[in-house]
């Protein structure tokens, strides 16, 4: 039961940071409410992620937990935002990037993207965390 709490509060916190990194996509509500409640539907759906790995007898280690976790999150934040309040996600124009040789060149980026990206990334932030955690 702590574990799962502890679970639940770093995914939460994982997931404001991340949302918070891209302003440009993600309008995070006002209401302290709502969006308590958009980041606990987050958390819950990573504390989920084990219990579904070991119904569909897996072991839960940090790449199966990074794949279905982001699985997971990308379906809580579609559907948050098709029903939320006050939460949205919008397109926006990346700007291009270029590393020495390598160039992306600028383009829209679609919400699904954007909601996949941030999945991927809080997934990753939080598999990591669980396993420095593990005793």
């Amino acid at each position: 039961m702590k574990e799962g709490t502890k679970l639940v509060f770093v995914g939460m916190l994982v997931l404001f940071f991340v949302l918070s990194l891209f302003k440009e996509a993600f309008h995070l509500p006002v209401s302290f409410l709502y969006l308590f409640l958009t980041l606990l539907s987050g958390g819950i759906g990573l504390l989920l992620a084990c219990p579904i790995l070991n119904f569909l007898t897996v072991k839960c280690n940090f790449i199966t937990f990074l794949l279905i976790g982001t699985l997971i999150l990308t379906g809580i934040l579609y559907l948050m935002n098709m029903v939320m309040v006050d939460f949205t996600v919008n397109e926006f124009l990346f700007s291009g990037l270029k590393i020495g040789n390598m160039q992306v060149n600028e383009s829209k980026v679609i919400p699904i993207i954007s909601i996949a990206i941030a999945s991927l990334l809080t997934s990753f932030l939080t598999a990591i965390y669980k396993e420095l955690d593990r005793k």
